[in-house]
C-alpha cells in the first residue's frame, strides 16, 4: 500500500517565509555616526565617530563585494520618527509605522532614509497578507541601492522568503543565488531556505544538498530543516535515507505525533508493515492517534497483513479492534467508508454474519452496488437465500462496479435455491454475457435444461 507524499505532514514542505525589517545599521546627524543602539535609544550625539577600519570590522558582510553606499545619513529629526516606524512594523502596530514611515518614504531627503522606511512600509504590506505588494515595495528599497550592507543582506533574505510565500520559487532561488555572490558570507538560513524552494520546484537532489549545507553550518539547525530533507528523500523514494532521518528524530522526541506519522509513511513505502504498525500500536495506546485518516489507514494495514498471510483471521480481527475503538471514541465517524471497511474486516477474518450487519449499514451511502454486492454474497454463503436475493437486485441497480456478472451468478444461485428456476435462468443467462462469468453460467444453464 503506497501512501502519497501528503502523508508526509505539512510542516515539513510548508514556506519558512516571515517578514522582517532589518534594523538601522548606522545614521549621520550633524557629521556623527550613531550606532543603531544610540539610535533606538535616541543617544545620537554620544560617541564618537568610528573610523573606517572599525566600521568594516562591525558590519556583517566584512567580505561583501557589493560597494556599501557612501552616504547613509538620516536627519536629526528623522531619526525619532524613522526608528519608531521600524519597530512599529515590526511588533505589528501597522497604524504607527504606517503614521511614522510614510511621510519619510515620500519625501525624504535622504535616500537611506527612505530607503529604510519603505522596508517597513513593505512588512506592513506583508502583515495585511499584500505578499505582492510587500514584495515590490521590498524590491523598491533594494533597488535604490541606497542601503547599508547589513540592511542589504537581511533585505535580500527576506524578499527571498517573501517569494516563497508567494509561492514563486525561481525568483527566490534568483535572490538567495544573488545573497551568495554579493555577500561574501554563508548562512544556515539562506541555505535552508534554498532548499525549501529547490523542494517546492520538485528538484529534491538540490533540496538535500542546500539542507545539508545549512545543517553543516550550525550547531542548532531548524526541526524544519529535516522535515524538507526527509520529504525530499521520500520523493525520491529512498526510503532508507528518509528513515534515518525520522528515526533519529522521533528518538529524541518519541512523542511527537508529527513525527511518528512520518516515520510511519516511510515505513509503508518501504513495505515494512510490520514496524509501521508496531509504532502506530504505540501511538493508540499513548492516544496520539486522533484522526479518523489514522485509524483507517491503521486497519487497511492490517487487512493487508491478513490477505497476505496463513492466518488472516488474527491481523483481520485487529483491524476490527482498531476501527471499533476509534468508533467508539467518536473519532471513525458512521459513514459508508467505514462501515465497509469494518464489513471487508470481518470477511477477511470469515465472520460473514458479522460482516452483513456492517456492509448493511455501509449500503445506503455507497456511491455504487459494489456494497450490495458482497453483502449478497456473504448471505448466500449464510444459506440467507431471500436476503441475498434482494441485495443483488440492489446492488445491479445501483451498478457502477466491474463484478457485474459475479453478482447475476451470485443472484442466479440464490434463486435456484430458493425454486424460482425461471429467475434462475434469467440471472444465469445475463452472467453469461461477462467474461469472467461465462463458463460457470453456461455450466448452470446446461445443468438446469437437462433437468427440464
Amino acid at each position: 500500500m503506497k501512501l502519497e507524499s501528503r502523508w508526509l505532514v505539512c510542516g515539513m514542505c510548508s514556506a519558512l517565509a516571515f517578514a522582517f525589517v532589518p534594523v538601522v545599521a548606522s545614521a549621520q546627524m550633524s557629521g556623527e555616526q550613531c550606532s543603531d543602539i544610540q539610535m533606538l535609544q535616541h543617544k545620537c550625539g554620544q560617541q564618537q565617530q568610528k573610523n573606517s577600519k572599525q566600521a568594516k570590522e562591525k558590519t556583517k558582510f566584512p567580505n561583501a563585494t557589493r560597494k556599501q553606499p557612501s552616504n547613509i545619513g538620516v536627519s536629526s529629526k528623522e531619526i525619532k520618527p524613522l526608528n519608531e516606524g521600524l519597530q512599529a512594523a515590526n511588533s505589528g502596530d501597522s497604524a504607527t509605522a504606517l503614521k511614522d514611515l510614510q511621510p519619510i518614504a515620500d519625501s525624504s531627503s535622504s535616500a537611506y532614509a527612505k530607503a529604510l522606511a519603505t522596508l517597513g512600509l513593505a512588512q506592513v504590506k506583508y502583515r495585511s497578507g499584500d505578499t505582492k505588494g510587500a514584495i515590490a515595495l521590498q524590491k523598491q528599497a533594494l533597488d535604490s541601492n541606497a542601503l547599508d550592507n547589513d540592511s542589504y543582506f537581511q533585505g535580500l533574505e527576506t524578499l527571498a522568503q517573501m517569494y516563497i510565500a508567494d509561492e514563486d520559487y525561481s525568483d527566490a532561488l534568483t535572490t538567495l543565488d544573488k545573497w551568495n555572490k554579493e555577500s561574501g558570507a554563508q548562512s544556515a538560513d539562506v541555505y535552508a531556505l534554498q532548499g525549501n524552494a529547490y523542494y517546492r520546484l520538485q528538484k529534491y537532489p538540490q533540496a538535500v544538498a542546500a539542507i545539508q549545507k545549512a545543517k553543516s553550518l550550525t550547531t542548532t539547525p531548524e526541526p524544519t530543516w529535516d522535515q524538507i530533507e526527509m520529504a525530499s528523500y521520500f520523493a525520491m523514494d529512498k526510503y532508507d535515507d528518509a528513515a534515518k532521518l525520522a528515526e533519529a528524530a522521533l528518538a529524541k522526541d518519541p512523542n511527537n505525533s508529527t513525527l511518528l506519522q512520518n516515520v510511519v509513511a516511510i515505513y509503508i513505502n518501504a513495505h515494512q508493515d510490520q514496524k509501521a504498525l508496531a509504532l502506530l500500536e504505540r501511538a493508540r495506546a499513548n492516544g496520539q492517534i486522533k484522526d479518523e485518516t489514522g485509524y483507517m489507514n491503521m486497519a487497511k494495514m492490517y487487512d493487508n497483513l491478513a490477505q497476505n498471510s496463513s492466518d488472516p483471521k488474527t491481523n483481520a480481527m485487529k483491524a476490527v479492534g482498531v476501527l471499533k475503538e476509534g468508533m467508539s471514541k467518536g473519532i471513525v465517524q458512521p459513514s459508508s467508508d467505514s462501515y465497509k471497511l469494518l464489513g471487508d474486516s470481518y470477511a477477511i477474518a470469515g465472520d460473514y454474519k458479522e460482516a452483513v450487519d456492517a456492509y448493511a449499514k455501509a449500503a445506503p451511502d455507497a456511491k455504487t452496488g459494489d456494497v450490495d454486492f458482497m453483502r449478497g454474497q456473504m448471505l448466500e454463503q449464510l444459506g440467507r437465500h431471500k436476503e441475498a436475493v434482494a441485495a443483488l437486485k440492489q446492488a445491479i441497480a445501483k451498478g457502477g462496479f466491474k463484478r457485474m456478472g459475479a453478482a447475476y451468478l451470485t443472484l442466479g444461485n440464490a434463486e435456484l435455491a430458493l425454486k424460482d428456476r425461471s429467475a434462475a435462468i434469467a440471472a444465469y443467462k445475463q452472467a453469461e454475457q461477462d467474461q469472467e462469468t461465462r463458463a460457470d453460467a453456461q455450466r448452470m444453464l446446461k445443468q438446469l435444461n437437462r433437468h427440464k
